[in-house]
């Protein structure tokens, strides 16, 4: 169990993705929902500045392909997050967070099942590592996965041992069985949410350093 206290509604925190084979990370500072003895939900703001691993050109890892998005040297980018926001939900010793992506209009687009290893609670936030692998989910329920040949490029490249690949796998089931269920967080009405409009756009905390600043970037 954490020692770290949970946090209140309107909270800021940071949702941090590392890797072991890179110093870059993905860092994105977002507001506390709710955190509870399901987890804790945060929401991501349109415009809010984020840390992004990318080329050394400032391209996307993806460019790349599926084994050298992997492989090829990488720097850290400070980026607008952009669209409509996500509400990211993390969920205690479960290898994966359920998001929500949001049309224009604010219903609900889809739900987003990231394969992740179980999040860590840390003073400033929530700190995981990605899986590759991830699962959309349409709101009638239908679902497909999504990334499976990066995954396939990172077993390819070493990224990920044959023994955790597999673990990813089985990460995936464990996910195939929670839609079917359709328990929490699907069942909690979040296709209905809404941010505070006094909230306030989180900042990266002042100790984050980056190699591009792609904010100005059209």
């Amino acid at each position: 169990m954490s020692s770290t206290p949970r946090w209140s509604p309107g909270d800021q925190v940071t949702w941090t993705y590392y890797t072991p084979q890179h110093p870059t990370q993905t860092v994105r500072p977002g507001t506390v929902v709710l955190d509870d003895d399901r987890g804790v939900v945060v929401w991501i703001a349109p415009g809010t500045e984020v840390l992004l691993p990318v080329l050394e050109t400032g391209a996307a890892l993806r460019r790349a392909g599926d084994e050298g998005m992997f492989t090829a040297p990488r720097v850290q980018s400070k980026q607008l997050w952009t669209g409509n926001g996500i509400l990211m939900i993390g969920l205690p010793d479960l290898p994966y967070s359920v998001w929500l992506f949001y049309k224009d209009d604010g219903s609900l687009g889809c739900y987003y099942i990231n394969l992740e290893t179980p999040y860590e609670r840390t003073e400033e936030g929530l700190r995981t590592r990605d899986l590759v692998l991830d699962l959309v989910v349409l709101p009638r329920r239908d679902w497909h996965y999504k990334d499976e040949d990066e995954l396939e490029g990172a077993e390819r490249t070493g990224y990920f041992s044959a023994e955790e690949i597999d673990g990813i796998r089985e990460a995936g089931r464990r996910a195939e069985e929670h839609i079917a269920r359709w328990t929490y967080p699907f069942s909690a009405g979040y296709e209905y949410f809404f941010p505070d409009p006094k909230w306030s756009i989180p900042q990266l905390p002042e100790h984050y350093s980056w190699d591009l600043d792609l904010t100005t970037r059209r």
